[in-house]
């Protein structure tokens, strides 16, 4: 009975390095996990013009660790905004998560649902 246990734990010894490797590089494979989400998805792509954390931004490249954005600084002349620099930043895809990023839709024709406005003014 010694024996055959003894023989278990040797034949199945490496399954538990295995569980404890990859308990060990658990938050490792999740970031690398989500870096590749983001690299093989389609929500960034580069030169993709967004609001990160609520200033405006671009999307400089979208790599398999991080990504690098240009976020502009805006400053106010007359009344009138302008862009007066900015700076680069580099996220690590795996706190994208963190940051508010919004993408603007394009611009919406809305000339397909006038007459139904037209119609719903005469009501």
């Amino acid at each position: 009975m010694e024996n055959e246990l003894k023989e278990l734990v040797g034949q199945y010894s490496w399954l538990f390095i295995a569980g404890a490797a990859v308990l060990f590089f658990r938050s490792a494979i999740e970031g690398v996990v989500e870096g590749l989400k983001v690299f093989l998805g389609n929500d960034l792509n580069t030169d993709d013009v967004i609001t990160l954390d609520g200033r405006p931004a671009r999307v400089v490249r979208v790599g398999i660790f991080k990504t690098i954005f240009f976020v502009y600084n805006i400053g106010c002349v007359k009344g009138k905004p302008y862009v007066k620099g900015g700076s680069k930043m580099a996220i690590q895809n795996d706190k994208l998560k963190d940051h508010s990023i919004e993408k603007p839709l394009p611009m919406l024709d809305l000339t397909k649902w006038e007459a139904e406005c037209e119609k719903d003014d005469n009501d």
